[in-house]
């Protein structure tokens, strides 16, 4: 009879034997590399100098940190206990680590499942998260097991439902083990939840990945999907990072992008409503705070459903780091000319996108440490999130923009703001619809003929741009309008953006003007604005041999507006300053006449009657204003000046409030051969 002990010992040093004879078989393959060698003495040869191969092996541990390498083979190898054939044959394989705290000597390290029913078993329950797959031999999940505590309920419900015996029998094996390491824990979770409190150690317990989560930022309600949420220790402290997604779009598509915040460590017990994030299943007023988000979120997808969105705006305006406030002004929201023209960049992902999935990881890897990722970027962006950076993915057809997603929606917008000249990044809530002046072209003060014309040139246009072409495809679509004489109103009537550029705002260099002169005209053709250079004779002055510069600006200028298509009116009071190769340019120009009397009544009537101050000005004296030698903008200035006397003396408007305002600006009248009537005078 054969003694099993010493057959167990034969067999072990079998196993390790062989283990050896192939390590040493490596080495000598390895010293096989030498077999060339010349013969020249090497004994003096430096560092790196012999041409030879050393093996080291894996010593004992002399610290946690780091690997003690040692040049002959380790005597305690032996093949790893998982590996071998009676280990295979198990459904579960359990592996136990020795504890360096207090209590049990062994604790669980992780459990390899094995068997191909709970596989399938685990793929139905695990079937919203992305790392894991069914096919692999084993599958290793390790301690504390936080995907089986979000899905417990789930996994009961599963293993109830099983039908087959040996499947069965299977998933309550494991449904037992993990409910004895997970008792204490579910228990201690739902302690702290039912009191509403929650401590750092167990931040984790309440925050499921795909879940809802609440913050307050920058006076917004948010509501957040998290997908990831993570335990970071470092020289900024102990932090809870979460990762969240909000509803965004780059001006092609829909989809979510990313940001991270934190929850930094705390003592004891915490309010779970006092996180600076928390769950949204928490907020005592959930219900009414998602049909807030709702009602924006409407808004947003109306935004981004145009090419470009034009509003009016009031409020704080937000330039990379730097916010301020603004007074009303128009804008427009176009997130892709927002990318083209700026260093921001809008990387989304479609809301079905894998990588946006809770990730397990079933892998038998050796844990590697990861990088510390620094404190985290708070304040950077609107909302005090600091963006996850990441690579856009591309998709033939985005998801559209469904019910259940609109309180996701950011509550930021990304656009131009004409009154500051500028992409800058809008709070969603403070845009309004355009209040429009319809009546502005029509109070325009201008002989009949030539509002007729301008109109004619302005609607024609927008209803036919693309029917007249130059041989060249894509030259001459545009239409040019000079507009010569004192400055006048700006209509409305087309109700479209009006964009105003000067000189100043092009800068002064050529490769500067070319920039913006190009952004200003692709932009300008994009929305259907009403382009207007105000005294453009400034930068289309004539050519000459002894100013290369404005040449080059001139050139810029006559080789960009070849291709532009939209509409765009030029002011000066010097036409004769300008390059005569304008001339050719320009489809209609305009010389506006000075007013003559009635014109200038009209003004004077339509300042003073048609505003919301009280006034006492006799018809008599209208008869004396319409005398004077002035200009629209003149007459509204003078106006303007004596309302504000007025309004700050408290009394109605009058013509002692008048004659103040012309005194200042030093306006005469033009004398006259008659005398009002005396019934005018003791009005």
């Amino acid at each position: 009879m054969v003694d099993m002990s010493d057959t167990e010992s034969s067999v072990e040093g079998s196993q390790v034997q062989q283990l050896q004879t192939m390590l040493e078989a490596s080495t000598a393959d390895w010293s096989n590399l030498d077999s060339d060698e010349s013969d020249d003495d090497q004994e003096n040869e430096g560092p790196g100098q012999l041409c030879d191969v050393k093996t080291l092996y894996e010593g004992n541990t002399k610290c946690a940190c780091c690997v003690n390498w040692v040049e002959e083979i380790p005597t305690d190898i032996e093949p790893a206990a998982d590996e071998q054939n009676e280990s295979k044959r198990h459904a579960l394989l359990i592996r136990m680590r020795r504890n360096h705290s207090d209590g049990r000597p062994m604790v669980l390290h992780s459990i390899v499942v094995q068997s191909a029913y709970l596989k399938s078993i685990l793929g139905e329950v695990f079937q919203e998260y992305s790392g894991i797959t069914t096919t692999l031999k084993k599958l290793v999940f390790k301690t504390p097991f936080r995907c089986f505590f979000y899905e417990w309920t789930r996994l009961e419900k599963i293993v109830n439902e099983v039908e087959d015996p040996v499947s069965k029998s299977h998933a309550r094996l494991m449904r037992r083990i993990l409910r004895s390491e997970l008792r204490d824990t579910i228990s201690l979770s739902n302690d702290l939840i039912q009191s509403g409190v929650i401590t750092y150690d167990y931040l984790w317990a309440i925050f499921k990945p795909g879940i809802d989560i609440y913050a307050y930022e920058d006076g917004h309600d948010r509501i957040y999907r998290l997908q990831k949420a993570i335990y970071v220790s470092g020289p900024a402290g102990q932090f809870y990072q979460l990762t969240v997604n909000e509803v965004e779009c780059d001006g092609n598509g829909f989809g979510y992008s990313s940001k991270t915040t934190t929850i930094f460590n705390f003592p004891g017990t915490k309010r779970i409503q006092d996180l600076e994030v928390f769950p949204a299943s928490f907020h005592p007023r959930l219900s009414e705070v998602k049909h807030a988000l709702r009602k924006r979120g409407e808004m947003f997808r109306a935004m981004h459903l145009k090419p470009y969105y034009y509003g009016s705006y009031k409020g704080t305006i937000h330039e990379g780091k730097h916010s301020r406030n603004v007074s009303a002004g128009r804008i427009i929201v176009d997130p892709a000319s927002y990318t083209n023209f700026t260093e921001g960049c809008i990387n989304i992902l479609p809301f079905d996108s894998s990588s946006l999935k809770p990730m397990i990881d079933v892998s038998d890897e050796t844990h590697q440490p990861a990088a510390y990722p620094g404190p985290p970027r708070m304040g950077g962006m609107p909302g005090g999130m600091g963006p996850m950076p990441r690579m856009g993915v591309k998709h033939s057809k985005r998801p559209e923009l469904t019910e259940d997603l609109l309180h996701l929606c950011s509550a930021y917008v990304r656009g131009y703001c004409f009154k500051i000249k500028k992409w800058v990044v809008f709070d969603i809530d403070n845009i309004q619809e355009i209040e429009w002046h319809d009546g502005a072209f029509d109070s325009l003060v201008l002989a009949g003929g030539y509002k007729r014309l301008i109109q004619a040139f302005v609607e024609s246009h927008v209803e036919n741009k693309d029917r007249f072409d130059d041989v060249i495809e894509g030259k001459g679509q545009g239409i040019t309008m000079l507009l010569e004489g004192p400055p006048g109103v700006v209509s409305e009537r087309l109700r479209r953006p009006l964009y105003a550029m000067g000189a100043s705002e092009l800068g002064s260099e050529p490769e500067k003007v070319e920039d913006n002169l190009h952004m200003i005209l692709e932009v300008a053709a994009k929305w259907d604005a009403v382009l207007l250079l105000d005294e453009c004779d400034v930068l289309l002055a004539q050519r000459s041999a002894d100013n290369l510069g404005r040449n080059t600006i001139v050139a810029i200028f006559l080789r960009l507006l070849e291709y532009y298509r939209g509409m765009l009116f030029m002011t000066t009071n010097r036409v004769e300053a300008i390059d005569p190769a304008f001339q050719s340019r320009i489809h209609l120009t305009i010389r506006y006449p000075n007013l003559d009397v009635s014109a200038r009544r009209r003004i004077w009537d339509q300042f003073i009657q048609s505003s919301h101050q009280e006034w006492t000005i006799p018809e008599w004296y209208f008869i004396e204003l319409q005398d004077l030698d002035v200009n629209g903008r003149e007459i509204k200035n003078i106006v303007k000046t004596a309302q504000l006397l007025a309004s700050h003396e408290k009394v109605a408007l009058s013509v002692e409030h008048m004659r103040t305002a012309l005194s200042v600006t030093r306006v005469e009248l033009i004398r006259r051969s008659w005398a009002p009537p005396v019934e005018m005078l003791t009005q």
